[in-house]
């Protein structure tokens, strides 16, 4: 009987370690796990805060810009009306009317009524085109059908349930335009097949609200090209092409001013600054061979080898010649064998 009970004695103490030592085991794997997040987690943190650093500093760095350097006050002095009247057709442009009327009669301008009625029938139609749900086309079809010696196409098209209506408008209307927008009318007919249920039909992304939305832009952008204007105000274009190009020349004109040089050509930018395809209005050719960009003054000229450069490039490469090795006023051409005469070369047109 002793002999029983002390063994039981023995197992409840083993039992006891047992269950000891498995919690000391589950303890330390959890506090290393612990350990190992909160190590990951500073690894991370601290990564985080250095790049707030350095967001910090490059906030400072980018917006530190001295604007007095490159600021010329004299660049609209005898252009101020012509700014004024840019500014107000800015207004008139973006659809604030009461805006030009104020700015109007406070900078003593003559308010076109004939543009600002325009531009009053343009907002009003792009209005009705983003009406939700119904989006109506109906002004925009009869501005489109008016104008339509002056347009190259028009590619509206009623929808809204009433494919009747739409068919003979499709009759009517599309066969003058069959020469220069067949497949367009032949995809657009398509719809028909799936009138009764166009939101699963191969057809639905026509009829998505971004599609509305380009519509909208679309129209105002063929309306201010029959007024002969550009899509976007060009005030609004300017603007954003110098919030651009601003840091690059306020880092080229302290560099030069550091090192006391001074930018002699006028109506240029020291550096080149890209601009998106959005404000590129007409070709630009950069010379190969001085990297500056052409001008009136110094037009891109084509060689008698088809290669391009700009007439002070090619003026330079004619003086370069060494005396006696050629004839005079011919230069080797900088990037193939051929040699050109001065009186040879044409200017060049993009």
């Amino acid at each position: 009987m002793r002999n029983q009970l002390s063994d039981s004695s023995t197992t409840g103490d083993s039992d006891s370690n047992g269950n000891a030592s498995h919690k000391e085991l589950v303890a330390k794997t959890l506090l290393a796990q612990v350990e190992r997040s909160q190590t990951t987690s500073s690894e991370q943190l601290k990564e985080l805060y250095t790049n707030v650093a350095k967001y910090g500093k490059l906030v400072d760095k980018t917006f530190d810009l001295d604007l007095g350097a490159v600021a010329e006050s004299r660049a609209f002095e005898d252009k101020r009306e012509v700014l004024a009247q840019t500014t107000l057709l800015h207004f008139l442009r973006e659809g604030d009317f009461d805006t030009a009327s104020r700015f109007a009669m406070e900078a003593k301008l003559q308010l076109p009524e004939d543009t600002k009625a325009q531009f009053e029938e343009m907002y009003g139609t792009v209005a009705e085109m983003r009406l939700v749900p119904r989006h109506e086309l109906s002004s925009a079809i009869a501005w489109a059908v008016a104008n339509r010696r002056r347009l190259e196409a028009a590619d509206l098209l009623v929808e809204g349930g009433q494919s009747g209506d739409a068919l003979a408008y499709a009759r009517e209307g599309f066969p003058r335009f069959a020469t220069q927008q067949l497949a367009e009318i032949e995809r657009l007919m398509g719809i028909f097949i799936y009138a009764r249920r166009l939101g699963s039909s191969p057809y639905a992304a026509l009829f998505g609200e971004r599609r509305w939305e380009d519509g909208a832009h679309a129209f105002a952008s063929a309306f201010c090209t029959l007024l002969g204007l550009a899509s976007a105000s060009p005030l609004s274009v300017a603007a954003a092409a110098g919030a651009r190009a601003l840091p690059a020349v306020c880092k080229v004109s302290g560099l030069l001013r550091d090192k006391r040089i001074e930018w002699s050509q006028q109506h240029e930018l020291p550096v080149e600054v890209p601009l998106p395809d959005a404000m590129r209005f007409h070709s630009a050719f950069a010379c190969p061979v001085s990297k500056e960009q052409a001008t009136r003054d110094n037009p891109p000229m084509t060689m008698p080898c088809g290669h391009v450069v700009c007439k002070a490039s090619l003026d330079k490469l004619a003086r370069g010649v060494r005396p006696g090795s050629i004839a005079s006023g011919r230069c080797k051409c900088p990037y193939c064998p051929g040699l050109s005469v001065l009186s040879d070369a044409r200017r060049a047109y993009f």
